[in-house]
């Protein structure tokens, strides 16, 4: 559900029965995980969504305070009648923070700054009591629109790296052509081919930094989107890596599974073939669009996560994997414009699901 009021936009989790939306192990009590969209300069009234399956009455608190921009109560008469001004003289400075405006509202105060405008900008955490029991923290992002996490790489590389390529690293390009402008590539360094196949044995992938990584749970029913383009390769049919062994991305969480660890990948046969030309991918992210697990066991067949795994994957994300090596022989690939959108808000059902 999206909620639209000029600049402000609100995501959350809905459309799911009472009856239907706590499936075994799920909590009972929820504060809600929200994206609101707020420009540079803006005063925004954020709602929290509170949610008890026994229909108590809820008190709210501000658990953490966001570490940009401020949170303020709402004043007196807007929270009566509707009147600005919206907010108190002072800022929330101190934690826990019973919320005292109605209809459990803040105000976030984001001011100008040069933070990226495709990025999240802030979040903070809230919880919610019944009189009996305290949720688990709910996250509340903040972002300007759609994008929660990017890397356009306008100075450097931003942190990426790449793995299984003899410890070669990205290199930074600040130059543009076509819809490649500022980008990182990678050269083929090893060729190890598999006897069976003339595949390589070894495939390199771009890895995303620490900013990609971890808690990443609005991005679930989101998307990844990327830009790929050769410089150097022979990429003939004839002369690539048979796709339906090589994923295009990998998501991987360490802990996830009981610490066990999770992998799952996104099949290139999913996605347009890539030819060496510039070319954008998007990527669903949802247990239904064709993500795979990782069985860690060569006799058994790759299968779709449930979908409360897949949330499991991208709330404690531990590796972002895009592939650079399509071809049996060297090549060079560059990536570009690497984003994270969220999506419509994770399901009641996977709260305190894991």
């Amino acid at each position: 559900m999206r909620v639209s009021s000029g600049r402000l936009r609100l995501a959350f989790a809905t459309g799911l029965s009472t009856c239907a939306a706590f499936a075994s192990g799920a909590s009972t009590l929820v504060a809600r995980n929200l994206v609101y969209h707020v420009d540079p300069g803006q005063d925004v009234v954020v709602t929290l969504k509170g949610y008890s399956m026994a229909g108590r009455a809820l008190t709210v608190s501000i658990a953490s305070l966001p570490a940009a921009g401020f949170l303020y109560q709402l004043s007196q008469v807007y929270s009566d009648y509707g009147y600005d001004p919206k907010k108190t003289p002072t800022a929330i400075s101190t934690t826990p923070a019973l919320v005292t405006g109605s209809n459990a509202r803040v105000v976030f105060s984001r001011p100008f700054s040069n933070s990226p405008l495709d990025s999240k900008f802030a979040q903070f955490t809230y919880t919610v009591n019944d009189g009996l029991t305290t949720s688990a923290p709910g996250t509340i992002t903040i972002s300007q629109g759609p994008a929660v996490m990017s890397s356009q790489f306008y100075v450097d590389t931003e942190g990426w790296s790449i793995r299984n390529n003899n410890n070669q690293q990205p290199v930074y390009d600040p130059t543009s052509y076509g819809i490649m402008s500022y980008y990182i590539y990678g050269t083929e360094s090893v060729i190890q081919t598999q006897p069976t196949s003339s595949d390589d044995a070894q495939l390199w992938y771009f890895t995303a930094p620490s900013k990609f990584l971890g808690n990443q749970w609005s991005t679930y029913g989101g998307t990844l989107t990327f830009t790929l383009s050769a410089s150097e390769g022979d990429f003939a049919a004839s002369n690539r890596n048979t796709p339906a062994s090589t994923p295009l991305v990998i998501l991987d969480c360490a802990t996830c599974n009981l610490n066990a660890g999770v992998r799952l990948a996104w099949p290139q046969t999913l996605s347009p073939t890539f030819t060496g030309s510039a070319q954008t991918f998007t990527i669903p992210l949802s247990e239904t669009a064709g993500w795979i697990t990782d069985p860690k066991n060569t006799l058994l067949p790759w299968t779709p996560p449930s979908q409360c795994a897949f949330v499991e994957v991208v709330t404690k994300l531990s590796e972002l994997s895009i592939l650079g090596d399509f071809t049996r022989s060297h090549e060079t690939v560059a990536l570009d414009s690497v984003v994270l959108s969220h999506g419509p808000g994770q399901p009641l059902t996977c709260y305190g699901a894991f």
